[in-house]
């Protein structure tokens, strides 16, 4: 008998014990790598950070005097970012709370603040229609992506970093080659303001909602249209579990729905009777962070998804290598090593070739693992085999 996979389910956590309204609305939140912590940004121009397990307030630091629009935590969990409605970029020591530098990364509100996965490369996204492209290292010198003509609402990069997806205000959804720093496709099909998106974990597809209810399922490779679904009210975030197989939906009306691809059939919903700005999911995939317009991060658990795979990105690592003979007439050969990050205990876990495409295990915790994507790193330097 086939053992029939359970599909998630939503459920709503209680709020913790004895915590008030924050302050102002909460208008974006990341997770720290390590899923411990959610920091948020709020309408009262404070960044706020939230511990997951109880959902409890840990600090309050001032980031200015406007509302921070934006927010993100550095992959390696160093630092923190903040955009502000002024268009003010500013980095945070998370463990002084102070605020190393700021500049003016935009003329306009920032929406967005995304890190590739290995913190290579950080992307903002504004009000004035234009993305910039940063080194995180040279952060005063980004590439612009111009040709939004209104709002860009948020963006993603795929998992492996080389291309991007915008959508805006619009109406139109974009893809961009980084590589080229050009666009790649713009796809049309919305009839209103997209004001939602994600990328799925395998980089494969993309979702965007839009105000009027519309979600819509992309085909990356082929550029198109593949499902589509009406929701009760305007998409407020859209969010791709590490199954690969499954959206949530969050309107702003509180309803969250789970829908599977990729015909984007509706598979359940949880009522919050929340008003949540913006969602962001933790890096394990069992928990949804919302930002709420109480001035609160409330928490959705991810249940029943324990029996899935979860999708990850590995790294391929290639470096010369050569045997003392190899050195002796000036050869070389090309080796290459892969490993990925376990989401859910972060263990490094080494993979061997054949492992692509198929289901891992992690030695330390067990969760299975897919490997959807490939990461390149060459290094040059030769390395003697003993």
């Amino acid at each position: 008998m086939i053992k029939e996979i359970a599909v998630p389910t939503l459920r709503l956590l209680d709020a913790a014990p004895g915590v008030a309204a924050a302050g102002g609305e909460i208008l974006a939140c990341a997770y720290s790598p390590d899923g411990a912590f959610v920091l948020s940004g709020s309408a009262d121009g404070q960044l706020r950070l939230w511990e997951t397990s109880q959902g409890s307030l840990v600090t309050t630091v001032p980031a200015g005097s406007k509302p921070v629009t934006a927010c993100a935590v550095a992959p390696d969990g160093k630092s923190w970012l903040s955009g502000s409605l002024d268009g003010l970029l500013a980095h945070w020591d998370p463990v002084t709370h102070r605020r190393s530098f700021v500049f003016l990364a935009h003329p306009r509100p920032i929406s967005c603040i995304v890190f590739s996965v290995d913190g290579r490369t950080l992307v903002t996204a504004a009000w004035e229609g234009n993305i910039s492209v940063w080194d995180p290292n040279r952060e005063r010198d980004g590439h612009t992506l111009t040709g939004h003509q209104d709002i860009v609402a948020g963006c993603r990069l795929t998992p492996v970093g080389q291309s991007l997806v915008s959508w805006s205000y619009d109406g139109s959804v974009r893809l961009w080659d980084l590589a080229r720093w050009v666009q790649q496709k713009e796809l049309s099909g919305h009839a209103d303001r997209v004001t939602a998106g994600a990328v799925s974990p395998d980089g494969r597809w993309a979702v965007t909602g839009s105000r009027d209810g519309a979600v819509k399922l992309w085909d990356l490779h082929e550029h198109r249209e593949v499902a589509s679904a009406l929701t009760g009210s305007e998409v407020a975030s859209c969010l791709f579990l590490l199954d690969g197989e499954t959206v949530i939906v969050l309107e702003t009306s509180g309803r969250a729905a789970l829908f599977t691809l990729p015909d984007l059939l509706e598979g359940g919903e949880v009522l919050t009777r929340l008003r949540a700005h913006c969602a962001e999911l933790s890096p394990s995939s069992d928990r949804i962070a919302l930002g709420c317009q109480d001035g609160q991060v409330r928490f959705l658990a991810v249940d029943d998804l324990e029996a899935s795979p979860l999708v990850v990105t590995a790294t391929q690592t290639s470096r010369r290598e050569s045997t003392m003979l190899q050195r002796f007439f000036g050869k070389s050969q090309l080796v290459h090593s892969y490993q990925c990050v376990c989401p859910v205990c972060r263990q490094s876990v080494p993979l061997a070739n054949g492992e692509f495409g198929r289901s891992a295990s992690c030695s330390r915790c067990h969760r299975r693992l897919r490997v959807g994507g490939i990461r390149r790193i060459t290094q040059e330097e030769e390395m003697p085999v003993t």
